[in-house]
């Protein structure tokens, strides 16, 4: 599989248990489009990589225990300032990495 294929994956999976909508096992497994055991295993490496997942057994659904998120689909060069062109393109689920709040501002701007 290919490291894109990989990430993209990965950030979906963020974006369906940050807004608690993966269903159970099964359900969640038909979102990604994988196996259950293919979910599984993602799972566990989010797990690896620090993400306290959790299943609500009651509601059925995973989420992360603590505030958080993964967002690693756009390479940031040390120093590099966005334009606010560029900062739209930041956080859009259909575009980029699946995350409403990771956007990119100078701090005197906000």
């Amino acid at each position: 599989m290919s490291l894109v294929k990989a990430i993209k994956r990965l950030e979906y999976a963020n974006f369906l248990i940050r807004k608690k909508a993966t269903g159970d096992l099964n359900t969640f497994a038909k979102k990604m489009k994988l196996s259950k055991s293919a979910v599984k295993h993602i799972l566990c490496e989010m797990r690896d990589l620090g993400a306290n997942i959790k299943y609500d057994k009651l509601r059925k659904y995973y989420y992360y225990e603590e505030d958080g998120e993964f967002c690693i689909s756009r390479f940031m060069k040390y120093g590099e300032m966005l334009t606010k062109d560029k900062t739209a393109y930041i956080g859009k689920p259909e575009e980029l990495c699946f995350s409403e709040k990771a956007v990119f501002v100078l701090c005197k701007d906000i």
